[in-house]
């Protein structure tokens, strides 16, 4: 038995395997090092500040992550359960070398040790190992449910019994603060309300335990975007348990309103469901002293003139092929790339996508429409 180190199951979600690309969800699977039973999961997806990837692969969008944190957000969470543990994985090299990427990238020295690959112990892809194995797995490229695969799978192994050649991960540097937001795919899945989706960016600032109490509880009675009358009596009377006086709870609401605008604006971006949403919350909790941003203008495009020059973002050559043959088509000329005077029209599988080119059309006042919109304008019936 290993005895000595936790056991950590990781599996990652990303947008490509080189350098510049990004983890877009990752699920942490701690094992107990004796039994090897599960103790506790952590998952999450990540906005990953470029474009999301392979969405054929793995099943995530750009606006499934537009509201996820982003990696520096979730480091602390992530470092309290790999410092000292030993990995687990399927197809260890990937999953530790985008782990290495990340950490890298925040300044943060880490040392992934030797760990445990369940795809190097079969030589058999997850779905086929666990076919041989009568492994369920209804959801493959989902972080958590190839996890809890892995972690199946490396029981049925014995994988356990081996201690040769493992060494545990080590992480010198990173920040001790861990937060507790994240955005898991079921919650995305089944509709997460958009006071959810803004809610889950925002990072509470420094402050004492109740206070840090008493905004996570907002967290919860805003979710409906309303704060009844009983939830006023409740949240007033959860404040005086806390020892948490009128001026102190006034003081709260004002950080909470400008903690939600930072999330808000971590993108750049204020979209019209943003802006009312931060409106709704000042209103609820009565803070009219903090200056609210407007929403970001965003360029109308009622129709494409003839001749413009048309780039399009996001989706395999096997997608993007279609639409440039639409737009031949029509008289449009495809464009590969997004520049100021070089690009009429930016045409994107996602508009929540943040890819280079859709910052960059954003940056210059270009039109951005969706690759289905552009579809059902242009394409033949």
């Amino acid at each position: 038995m290993l005895g000595t180190h936790k056991p950590v199951v990781v599996d990652v979600e990303s947008t490509g395997f080189g350098r510049a690309d990004r983890i877009v969800e990752i699920a942490l699977i701690t094992l107990d090092p004796t039994t090897w039973d599960t103790v506790d999961e952590y998952d999450t997806l990540i906005k990953p500040a470029r474009d999301v990837g392979p969405t054929g692969v793995h099943g995530i969008t750009a606006s499934m992550v537009e509201a996820a944190p982003a990696f520096t957000e979730i480091m602390g969470a992530v470092t309290s359960r790999l410092n000292g543990s030993v990995l687990v994985a399927h197809n260890l090299t990937f999953d530790a070398r985008m782990l290495r990427y990340e950490f890298q990238r925040c300044g943060v020295a880490i040392d992934l040790g030797a760990g445990h690959c369940t795809y190097r112990a079969t030589r058999k892809k997850l779905i086929l190992a666990c076919e041989d194995c009568e492994i369920p797995l209804s959801h493959q490229h989902r972080a958590l449910a190839d996890a809890r695969a892995t972690a199946e799978l490396a029981r049925r192994l014995r994988l356990a019994r081996s201690e040769h050649g493992t060494m545990a991960v080590s992480i010198s540097n990173a920040p001790n603060a861990v937060s507790r937001h994240t955005l898991r795919r079921e919650l995305v899945d089944t509709d997460a309300s958009p006071m959810h989706r803004v809610v889950s960016r925002a990072t509470y600032p420094k402050c004492d335990w109740p206070i840090q109490q008493y905004l996570d509880m907002l967290d919860w009675v805003l979710d409906d975007g309303v704060i009844d009358a009983s939830e006023q009596s409740k949240i007033r009377e959860l404040a005086r348990d806390l020892g948490i006086s009128e001026p102190e709870r006034a003081d709260a609401h004002r950080a909470y309103v400008n903690c939600i605008i930072a999330a808000a604006q971590r993108d750049g971006v204020i979209s019209a469901a943003e802006h009312q949403l931060i409106v709704r919350i000042a209103t609820e909790l009565k803070v009219h002293d903090v200056p609210l941003p407007q929403e970001t203008p965003v360029p109308r495009l009622d129709t494409i003139p003839h001749g413009s020059r048309i780039c399009f973002s996001g989706g395999d050559q096997g997608a993007k092929d279609p639409l440039m043959a639409i737009a031949e088509e029509n008289g449009f000329l495809p464009v590969p790339s997004v520049t100021k005077k070089g690009c009429d029209v930016l045409v994107v599988a996602d508009l929540a996508t943040s890819s280079h080119k859709a910052k960059n059309a954003r940056k210059w006042g270009i039109p951005i429409l969706s690759a289905a919109a552009f579809v059902e304008e242009y394409g033949s019936d």
